[in-house]
């Protein structure tokens, strides 16, 4: 058993649920963890009672020469990060880890925006770290199956950074998400229904105008954003709502990232079918176990609900790229492109004609495959 001092850093929600999976089983072999996070990283691991610090208290500047002087002084053995599109934390602590010789690991959350998550903040001076030398990256990165490996090397990662273990994530998914009584998800049902009873959709939000526009990307980049999904949503479900009879409650899964008042100028469908109720702090599982249908674009609330076995769809009315959803890449071509598909698909699940859920490839036991080669390298 080894005895060394890990630094694990977060930003995003997604690594942030990911790596947080990984600290208990590193202490458990004796290893010292100091957390660091970010943003909304900070607010999660604290909601889980994992004591974490802001890291912008001891990188006040977020320069990289500051990191490089924070990293001095903590003098870890091992990195463990999150990545993240828009925030260079992570990456700096890469920078610096390299330049004192410190083993630094990413695990990835998604199958999207690989390169996004590496490319150098402007003006920085980087080094040669692979066949492409224009992008930042740790030593290894942890990622979710043999798919991600693919893509990831053709877009000029070298193989030998990769390292397939899963996402400790769905491992937490998987084990939680059974562990909810039928009267716990009927309470729930109940209080978000305010005992009106009929169907609970509910819409994973995401924060893509912003996270766009921070990047220099035009709003619209996949040829939607999240209201112009939403809206496209909400008309379809109050137009069958309103022939049909049929009362649906919609609940906004609002996004760490999300403003309170995100998508009150995009709810005005005027039924009486529908109520809309906003959410940030259910459980996930238990809400995806609740519901009887997740909307989404391509967020990890869909993964979520693929790995729990409930119904889920993607609509991406608009898309003019590859679809950023691993499950189209992968030939199953599950999104919907057109306001007709989408009113087909709803009018099918308002007639109570569910399709089934398909057969999904994940990878699990990855938290235990992780903290191995850790304990190995």
């Amino acid at each position: 058993m080894k005895s060394r001092k890990i630094l694990v850093f977060s930003r995003d929600p997604g690594g942030t649920n990911a790596v947080m999976q990984l600290i208990t089983p590193l202490r458990t072999h004796g290893n010292e963890v100091v957390v660091y996070g970010k943003d909304a990283a900070l607010s999660i691991y604290r909601r889980f009672g994992m004591e974490c610090a802001d890291i912008r208290d001891a990188i006040p500047s977020g320069t990289q020469r500051e990191t490089n002087e924070f990293l001095q002084n903590e003098s870890p053995d091992l990195i463990v990060t999150g990545t993240s599109s828009e925030d260079f934390s992570g990456r700096h602590l890469w920078q610096a880890a390299d330049d004192w010789g410190i083993p630094s690991f990413a695990v990835l959350d998604q199958w999207t925006n690989y390169r996004l998550r590496l490319i150098p903040e402007a003006g920085a001076p980087t080094k040669t770290r692979t066949t492409d030398d224009t992008l930042v990256m740790p030593s290894r990165f942890f990622i979710m199956d043999e798919f991600a490996r693919k893509e990831m090397c053709a877009l000029g990662i070298a193989n030998e950074k990769l390292v397939v273990t899963g996402q400790p994530f769905f491992d937490h998914i998987r084990r939680t998400g059974s562990c909810f009584s039928a009267q716990e998800i009927e309470k729930l049902r109940e209080k978000l229904t305010v005992g009106q009873g009929g169907l609970v959709f509910v819409f994973a939000s995401q924060p893509l105008v912003s996270i766009h526009r921070q990047n220099g990307m035009a709003d619209d980049y996949w040829g939607y954003t999240e209201i112009t999904v939403l809206k496209a949503v909400t008309a379809c479900l109050g137009k069958l709502t309103n022939e049909s009879g049929t009362k649906v409650t919609l609940v906004i899964r609002l996004h760490p990232k999300d403003d309170a008042n995100a998508y009150q100028d995009a709810l005005t469908i005027p039924t009486e079918s529908i109520q809309f109720v906003f959410d940030r702090e259910t459980d996930s599982s238990l809400l995806l176990k609740s519901a009887d249908l997740i909307i989404g674009m391509f967020s990890m609330l869909l993964l979520e609900a693929a790995i729990l076995g409930r119904p889920f769809t993607s609509v991406q009315i608009g898309l003019k790229r590859e679809s950023p959803l691993v499950f189209d890449r992968m030939g199953l071509d599950l999104s919907i492109l057109t306001d007709s598909e989408l009113e087909e698909s709803f009018r099918e699940i308002l007639n109570g004609e569910f399709s089934e859920s398909a057969d999904l490839p994940f990878e699990f036991g990855a938290t235990s495959k992780i903290v191995d080669y850790l304990e190995r390298y």
